[in-house]
């Protein structure tokens, strides 16, 4: 989170009452003199930290990628003080922002590698619309006879995963603890109520991974 740095006292000025006689406001060695101070004010200027926001990118590599690095915005607190008839002080308080914050935003890339922790939603921003526990199988798009196409049409492998529709919608996208981002897109003859098959980018990974228990987040 960007630091807030506030400005106090970044102008002042003085206002000499109607009243004052002529000797007061005589200039003596360049300097205006001044009896009778009637107001001043303060301007307070706060940072407006920026915000993140993550877009899920599906047709990127493995690696998240800074579209917008974001910029502070500028808030801007006056303070008016007047010396009223009585001589008590009174004030009046007025905001304005001076400068808009610019959002950072970051396109994370379908196929994330899953070294995020369980908070992993929460931190990129993401809602999860619904969960389901299911039980998980790993693919890789090199088996024999694999035409290396999903049934939505884009290529097999890690970030596509097979589903059934009856459950998980094609086109859904997930999130998967320990694998990451995904889509629902594609099917199989196994692929029957709460399982699921997740892609992989080699036989060595998918026999890694193995037959798991996990959960399953659809997102918003």
């Amino acid at each position: 989170m960007p630091s807030i740095l506030t400005l106090v006292l970044a102008s002042l000025s003085v206002t000499v009452s109607s009243g004052a006689p002529a000797a007061a406001s005589a200039s003596q060695g360049g300097t205006q003199l001044a009896t009778h101070v009637t107001g001043w004010e303060y301007h307070a200027h706060t940072l407006i930290p920026f915000t993140t926001v993550y877009r899920l990118d599906l047709n990127r590599g493995h690696a998240p990628l800074v579209i917008a690095r974001g910029r502070d915005g500028v808030r801007v607190t006056v303070t008016r003080f007047t010396v009223l008839a009585d001589g008590d002080v009174g004030h009046t308080v007025t905001r304005y922002v001076m400068k808009m914050p610019r959002p950072r935003i970051v396109d994370v890339p379908l196929g994330t590698y899953g070294e995020l922790d369980r908070y992993a939603l929460a931190r990129y921003g993401f809602i999860a619309q619904s969960e389901v526990q299911m039980v998980a199988t790993a693919y890789t798009a090199h088996c024999y006879g694999c035409s290396g196409i999903t049934a939505i049409g884009r290529p097999a492998g890690r970030g596509i995963v097979a589903v059934d529709p009856r459950v998980i919608p094609l086109g859904s996208r997930l999130y998967i603890p320990g694998y990451g981002f995904a889509l629902a897109g594609d099917t199989g003859g196994d692929i029957r109520g709460n399982r699921v098959d997740l892609g992989f980018g080699s036989y060595g990974e998918a026999i890694q991974f193995g037959r798991r228990e996990i959960t399953v987040y659809r997102l918003k």
